[in-house]
């Protein structure tokens, strides 16, 4: 499985996919608590469709120029821990 975590501006995607079959996306609108929200979003997805957070081989990112260099850090370090994570 894969989650990918699109940054548009203020506008925050996560979407999970299996294979190139997307499950399901999970959306919302955030400008200032992108950090207090990312990582309990995540859990609330793959909760929802019944899916460990071993079962998530890789976690990409999706970022747009409109992003604020605060949030492209979040999500790009996000992504790099999950991964790194995941080797172990």
């Amino acid at each position: 499985m894969l989650l990918e975590i699109s940054l548009d501006g203020n506008d925050i995607k996560l979407t999970l996919k299996n294979g190139r079959k997307t499950v399901d996306v999970f959306a919302w609108n955030d400008e200032y608590t992108l950090s207090e929200k990312l990582l309990p979003n995540i859990d609330g997805l793959l909760k929802k469709n019944k899916v460990s957070k071993k079962q998530i081989e890789k976690v990409t990112t999706k970022i747009t120029k409109t992003s604020g260099v605060t949030s492209i850090r979040i999500v790009q370090t996000v992504a790099k821990a999950w991964n790194v994570a995941s080797r172990f």
